[in-house]
């Protein structure tokens, strides 16, 4: 009986966790971002998003491919955090701030 039991258990457990930190979600957006320092910046932002699970912006086409939960963020917010820092996306201005703060080769020609 005890064995039954645990093995319910450790069931029970294993199907609990392996949820965690799974990806369901996949997406592609738009970054502004001019050099290698962009690219270490939105990277390491979009990365350190609870419910993120890869992330990699490509600087020669400024695509952002991100594989996250969606129970834990969506699509918009990582875009929402990601404009936090100064870049812009399609959907989401720049945070004027966090731009204006940015290593001069990283903002926007003409800003």
């Amino acid at each position: 009986m005890k064995n039954i039991l645990l093995a319910a258990v450790t069931a029970v457990t294993l199907a609990a966790c392996s949820g965690t930190g799974a990806s369901n979600a996949h997406a592609e957006f738009y970054v502004r971002g001019n050099c290698e320092m962009c690219k270490e910046r939105i990277d390491h932002t979009v990365k350190n998003i609870p419910g993120v699970s890869n992330a990699d912006w490509n600087l020669d086409t400024e695509t952002m491919t991100v594989d996250f939960d969606s129970t834990k963020v969506s699509a918009i917010d990582i875009e929402k955090t990601v404009a936090a820092t100064g870049h812009a996306t399609k959907d989401i201005p720049m945070d004027k701030t966090a731009h204006d703060n940015l290593p001069a080769c990283c903002k926007e020609k003409g800003m």
